[in-house]
């Protein structure tokens, strides 16, 4: 059989068993007023989920409850949204209660909450801001995985963690970012390691620079360090990507979907670097 007719026979045996891919499924997505979280949850609806949005705090309420409500008018299926501080237990479970009084279980827990650092040397890094930064990106994903994994489909659920391509190089002046992005990508591959022999999967999203808040953020940072433009320091900052631009956040979503739904049924424990080439592995 020909290469592409194959690969048409696969594709069309996926859409076949699985339709829009997550009809009928119940997805809690984090970080969903955020651009990367934002476009996932507006995939993962697009492919049939019915969703269950949160946000780390009630400062991004109104951006939340948008996100949510254009969904909804674009996909109506069951869409909720809440504040979710992900660094309280409580909170953690109180969204999946949330989850579970509008689904019966979760099918995918997509995590995009993350915080980013101030850019700077790490002589310079205060304990506050490595805790905080700790705490929402590495206790935050063990606390909401606690809480979901007894509620996950078996088998058949899956997590999806976003993370960082500094969580497998680093990078200069962003330590406690990168660390936490390092202690996610291990702590992903030990829960796939767990869950494997009940049906769940457990895989993670490495971007590396995207359009996104965080993205501009870090723009800003470089322009205030080294006094050019923000013009000047986005195009030296993509000169270093091979590809020549940064990531549009519905690339990433793109893999978010592959790994929730059953077009990925034998990967776990795996991240994939969506990151242009910055660190081919």
């Amino acid at each position: 059989m020909p290469r592409a007719k194959g690969a048409a026979l696969w594709l069309q045996t996926i859409m076949n068993r699985d339709g829009r891919g997550l009809t009928d499924k119940a997805a809690v997505v984090t970080g969903a007023s955020q651009r990367i979280g934002e476009a996932v949850a507006r995939r993962l609806a697009q492919a049939g989920a019915c969703l269950v949005l949160s946000e780390l705090t009630a400062d991004s309420a109104d951006a939340l409850q948008a996100v949510a409500a254009d969904i909804a008018a674009r996909y109506p299926d069951a869409h909720v949204s809440t504040i979710t501080d992900v660094t309280d237990p409580n909170g953690c479970d109180a969204l999946i209660a949330l989850a579970l009084e509008h689904h019966r279980s979760v099918d995918v827990l997509a995590h995009a909450t993350a915080v980013g650092q101030r850019l700077g040397p790490t002589v310079e890094l205060t304990l506050e801001e490595w805790d905080r930064i700790m705490a929402v990106n590495a206790r935050g994903a063990f606390l909401l995985s606690r809480g979901t994994i007894p509620h996950l489909t078996r088998p058949g659920g899956a997590i999806v963690f976003t993370g960082s391509y500094t969580g497998l190089v680093g990078q200069r002046e962003r330590a406690a970012y990168s660390a936490s992005r390092g202690a996610l990508r291990s702590f992903t591959q030990s829960l796939a390691m767990e869950l494997a022999h009940e049906g769940i999967r457990v895989n993670g999203v490495a971007p590396a620079f995207v359009e996104s808040e965080l993205g501009r953020r870090g723009v800003e940072a470089i322009a205030q360090r080294d006094g050019i433009s923000l013009q000047e320091a986005q195009a030296r900052r993509d000169s270093a990507i091979p590809l020549r631009r940064q990531a549009d956040a519905a690339e990433v979503a793109e893999a978010f979907l592959y790994l929730a739904t059953s077009a990925s049924s034998y990967v776990t424990g795996t991240w994939l670097d969506v990151n242009g080439g910055v660190v081919p592995r």
